[in-house]
């Protein structure tokens, strides 16, 4: 059985770029069909409320910020973000690729996420996902990245 969250995740997303906004009107039949496919019912419906979750959050994320700041890790980020990940979400950051609001929504979906096999490539998909759910953020990161978007789905080249 598959059991992560992430692996739902990049399964819907490699087998299904054509469903775009569809997803939440056919969530019952793609629930059966991952439930085939070997995914845990928890996981399934984890990876779907972390799909809904991606528009409500960033309304939610509130963010006092300041340019002579510096962003720490709490314990709690620095268990699921290694060094080399920190280090490249400050990097998003002070490029101009991402503003802090958008830095605070990646690390909660990390969170979210509670995945131990979590990497910096892993990193990059999240904030992928995020920056599609976050038009004002523009579309630098795909260009920096090598990434595209085809039906919706990232597509790394």
């Amino acid at each position: 059985m598959k059991e992560n969250t992430l692996d739902v995740l990049f399964y819907l997303f490699d087998n299904y770029p054509e469903m775009g906004d569809n997803l939440p009107e056919d969530r019952a039949s793609m629930h059966g069909y991952l439930q085939e496919a070997g995914f845990l019912n928890s996981e399934i419906n984890r990876a779907f409320d972390w799909l809904e979750s991606l528009g409500d959050e960033a309304e939610r994320v509130d963010v006092t910020y300041r340019s002579s700041t510096i962003r720490l890790f709490a314990p709690e980020e620095r268990r699921w973000l290694d060094a080399e990940s920190q280090g490249y979400l400050i990097f998003l950051e002070q490029a101009g690729v991402i503003s802090p609001e958008a830095r605070e929504q990646i690390l909660d979906r990390v969170l979210e996420l509670q995945d131990s096999d979590f990497n910096l490539d892993r990193l990059k998909w999240v904030v992928l996902m995020v920056l599609l759910n976050r038009p004002e953020e523009g579309n630098s990161f795909f260009w920096a990245e090598g990434l595209s978007v085809a039906g919706g789905a990232p597509v790394f080249h």
